[in-house]
């Protein structure tokens, strides 16, 4: 009879992991990562994924920038989990909501990766990489104008979490990253939804217009702020659950591949 944390190891040679504990995890990673959103003695456990999410957010609005043909100057995080992206040019239509889009694309990519162990691994080398990247290139300038302690912040926060992708890129059993990319991905994909209902709140015809990327469209297009703000949450709710329907519902899909069929264990 299996000791119930015998679950925890594993035994074959490859490192493979089954499907029942691709689940698992994913589960566990879904569970984790709700409490961690919604549970408020744990926020100073959700402080370091609030950091993230803005630099995701705002490296958004920057390669937004520099895609549409625009000049992406700086960005900047602050204490209180806010931040600023500094870009000319450029597609403003695209530019302006890249932000929080860009952090639901985030989030729907890595749960597509998520479902091979190997795909993880790739995309967590290549997010730490481009963060540690972009966080020199655009973070530092900050640290040479007003916002010194932002530029710090945002300099030290990005590298961190930068080299933090890449030490579990490279050091991570299989298990721990499915764990960690769907943990991530669907932290992400709540912190797109919260931040998209704030700024849906803040939108309200009645109330007096508050800076926001809705009121920014508003102001470029003269649709009203409340209209963007519902158009995003529409396209972040597509986005994610696109992406968990063609990962893990599409009918037909092969089952994540396993290689050894002997018994093993989950090993984290």
């Amino acid at each position: 009879m299996m000791n119930k944390f015998e679950f925890f190891k594993i035994n074959s040679k490859d490192g493979e992991i089954t499907t029942q504990q691709t689940l698992i995890l994913i589960g566990v990673a879904g569970v984790a990562a709700t409490l961690l959103a919604i549970v408020p003695w744990l926020a100073f456990l959700n402080y370091p994924f609030r950091l993230l999410i803005t630099i995701v957010h705002e490296l958004s609005h920057g390669l937004a920038a520099l895609i549409t043909g625009g000049s992406f100057i700086r960005f900047v995080i602050f204490s209180d989990g806010s931040g600023l992206a500094y870009t000319a040019g450029g597609w403003r239509l695209l530019v302006i909501p890249a932000g929080y889009l860009g952090v639901a694309v985030f989030g729907a990519i890595l749960i597509m990766l998520g479902r091979n162990h190997r795909w993880g691994r790739i995309a967590m080398a290549t997010i730490g990489l481009v963060m540690i990247l972009f966080t020199l290139r655009y973070a530092i300038p900050s640290i040479f104008t007003d916002q010194l302690l932002g530029g710090v912040l945002t300099t030290i926060s990005g590298v961190f979490f930068g080299a933090l992708f890449l030490l579990v890129a490279v050091k991570a059993s299989p298990a721990w990253i499915v764990f960690l990319l769907n943990f991530i991905a669907i932290r992400a994909g709540l912190a797109a939804f919260a931040d998209i209902i704030t700024v849906i709140g803040l939108s309200m015809p009645f109330l007096t217009p508050a800076s926001s990327d809705a009121q920014s469209m508003a102001e470029l297009t003269f649709i009203p702020a409340i209209v963007w703000a519902l158009v995003w949450a529409a396209v972040a709710f597509v986005l994610i659950g696109g992406a968990i329907w063609a990962t893990w519902l599409v009918p037909g899909r092969p089952s994540v591949q396993i290689t050894d069929r002997s018994p093993k264990h989950l090993h984290l």
